[in-house]
């Protein structure tokens, strides 16, 4: 018997991790029994009331697996959303050995926004190539907002899906069997591209231009258009998608990026950015440009997180979501925004501006609701360094309280709150602090916080330790031990 270890940057979500573990046993081998209750995930605890910086997801038995862990991390540029590895100890950091499946998941559809859903994404898939060839990826579609209406997807939907299956990419949650196929030529490529409908005038369209010598693909890459940076994102995707299948349909000869807009300034000083890093996996030009020396790939992918503020949100969620108070809305740094859940379980999507279209709708980093006590906790997320900002921004959730809240929690009690990250502290240091986790993984919660908190931190530490690593201390600065 051996391990699952999934690792991400995003607040792990049982529908997902269910779904992960399913493509799994589905191309791996083995089966997958999940409880009536479902996938649970569970923050692990150690001697002392210690958080391991590790989650554990109850409920699901796969074939040949003990265990499965969920751990967070973060990417060197351009990271997939989960990465799965089997083996019995954690990957060491930054490792791509044993590494099975790099999942980029996604809530957004066709009709909400055709350049994010698959353009702005497509980068990831060629930067990862870099540091494993042999991983399966996945793009994994979880609209959870009502079925909309089987209508044909727009033309970037079609082109983006099927440059991702000419890369090899297993799209899921998407009926691909009747609008989707991969190109079978370089010919069939510049030709759906060239029929598509032309952008509005003034912006520069991406057209694909063969001569015997080059390919030329034209596409804005500076945003905005006089800025001589590169970032437009869902430009960095696309042209990295279609250069990416271009190599792949077989053409060796020199791919040249015109119309871009960047400065020799820029590219100069910015030899870390993730598109020159893809034009040198490629062998790609910018046009009017002497491509920078030097511009060489990370020496990792990922790394385990152990800095930013969403280490303390995502624990306070996962705890608190594991007994019963439930997940209205979360937005923790660096991962993407959920749509907001009414008490009736139906789902929003917020927008950026307030009711009156001017000011930002400033958001909390997650959003809990309690059903016994009928209260509703907003709680910005911070590092210890940047606690006096978080006690400054709760301030700010004026319009989401009166737009959201109080429309769709009536009479609720509402408080705001911030959660801290980092630092040695053995106390809470603000009275506005809900839960400090402090580097070492020791967890202090308020004792003004809601009756429904203390409830579930006094039942976490409580709660049966888990091992993965019997003696060993198994990751860098976890320290995972027996007791």
């Amino acid at each position: 018997m051996t391990n699952l270890w999934i690792l991400t940057e995003e607040k792990p979500k049982s529908s997902t991790i269910a779904q992960i573990l399913n493509l799994y046993c589905r191309d791996f081998g083995g089966s997958l029994a999940i409880a009536n209750s479902g996938v649970r995930i569970k923050p692990l605890i150690v001697d002392k009331g210690v958080f391991s910086f590790c989650y554990t997801a109850e409920g699901a038995e796969v074939d040949g697996i003990q265990f499965i862990y969920i751990m967070t991390v973060s990417g060197s540029s351009n990271f997939l959303d989960f990465l799965v590895f089997r083996q019995d100890n954690p990957p060491s950091n930054g490792s791509s050995d044993n590494l099975l499946m790099a999942i980029e998941e996604t809530k957004t559809s066709d009709d909400e926004s055709r350049n994010t859903g698959v353009y702005q994404r497509g980068s990831k898939f060629v930067f990862i190539d870099s540091f494993s060839r042999s991983v399966k990826t996945y793009m994994l579609y979880n609209d959870e907002l009502e079925a909309r209406e089987n209508k044909k997807p727009s033309d970037t939907s079609i082109f983006g899906t099927d440059i991702l299956l000419t890369l090899g990419v297993d799209i899921v949650g998407k009926d691909i069997g009747k609008w989707f196929r991969p190109f079978n030529s370089l010919d069939e490529l510049i030709t759906f591209k060239g029929g598509m409908r032309r952008p509005p005038k003034g912006n520069v369209p991406i057209d694909i231009t063969r001569y015997n010598d080059r390919i030329e693909i034209s596409g804005r890459l500076a945003k905005p258009a006089d800025a001589g940076n590169i970032g437009h994102d869902p430009n960095i995707g696309a042209l990295s998608m279609i250069s990416k299948c271009i190599r792949q349909l077989g053409w060796d000869k020199p791919i040249v990026i015109t119309q871009h807009g960047v400065s020799q300034t820029y590219a100069d000083r910015n030899k870390k950015n993730k598109f020159l890093y893809i034009c040198g996996l490629l062998g790609l030009q910018l046009g009017g440009i002497a491509m920078p020396k030097g511009a060489t790939m990370p020496e990792s992918y990922w790394h385990y997180e152990k800095i930013s503020e969403k280490v303390a949100s995502i624990l306070l969620h996962v705890a608190c979501e594991y007994y019963g108070v439930h997940g209205v809305y979360h937005n923790h740094a660096g991962c993407e925004r959920s749509y907001f859940r009414t008490k009736s379980g139906r789902l929003i999507a917020l927008p950026k501006k307030d009711s009156g279209g001017v000011d930002n709708l400033y958001l909390p980093d997650v959003i809990l609701y309690d059903d016994k006590s009928d209260i509703i906790v907003l709680v910005e997320g911070k590092r210890l360094d940047t606690l006096n900002a978080g006690i400054e921004e709760i301030q700010a959730y004026d319009s989401i309280e009166k737009e959201y809240i109080n429309v769709y929690y009536s009479n609720s009690k509402v408080e705001r709150w911030v959660s801290i990250f980092g630092g040695k502290l053995s106390r809470i240091p603000h009275n506005a602090v809900l839960l400090y986790l402090n580097d070492n993984g020791e967890i202090f919660i308020n004792e003004n916080a809601p009756a429904c908190v203390k409830e579930v931190f006094s039942r976490l530490m409580k709660a049966q330790i888990i091992f993965p690593c019997g003696t060993q201390e198994c990751t860098d600065g976890f320290g995972w031990q027996q007791s």
